[in-house]
């Protein structure tokens, strides 16, 4: 017979949840908290008399928690790092240079030092043609 380990979050003798892992069931815990600390605040002001439309809004700001900090200037929005950023940023020059650009219209042009080299390499082919002749 196998051993299942479940962890189950309970609130005033009610089973709530129950999870695989004790790391889930800690978040979902704190989620929890979060949502009674909330539920408090609404109902103190008085604005929703409705129990449960106390007990369903407090659970959407506790589960958009980092959200409403952001929303209400506590944290600053995380940025991207930037490396994704610069990719992110080649893929979008990329994009908009496919739709404003077709195939046909590019022009591919050697870069300066390619043409000097080219040039200096003609040149020894003539030298060498002047020394084939002479002999």
């Amino acid at each position: 017979m196998p051993v299942i380990i479940k962890y189950v979050v309970e609130r005033d003798g009610i089973e709530k949840m129950t999870f695989a892992s004790k790391a889930e069931a800690d978040a979902y815990d704190k989620l929890l908290d979060t949502a009674d600390d909330i539920s408090q605040l609404l109902s103190s002001s008085h604005l929703l008399t409705d129990e449960t439309q106390v007990d369903a809004l407090s659970m959407y700001l506790a589960q958009n928690k980092e959200t409403l900090l952001q929303a209400l200037g506590s944290k600053r929005k995380s940025k991207p790092t930037a490396k994704s950023s610069s990719t992110q940023d080649q893929q979008m020059s990329l994009e908009a240079s496919n739709n404003h650009q077709d195939l046909e219209d590019l022009v591919i042009e050697k870069d300066d030092e390619q043409v000097n080299d080219l040039a200096l390499d003609m040149d020894q082919d003539e030298d060498i043609d002047t020394l084939i002749d002479a002999a």
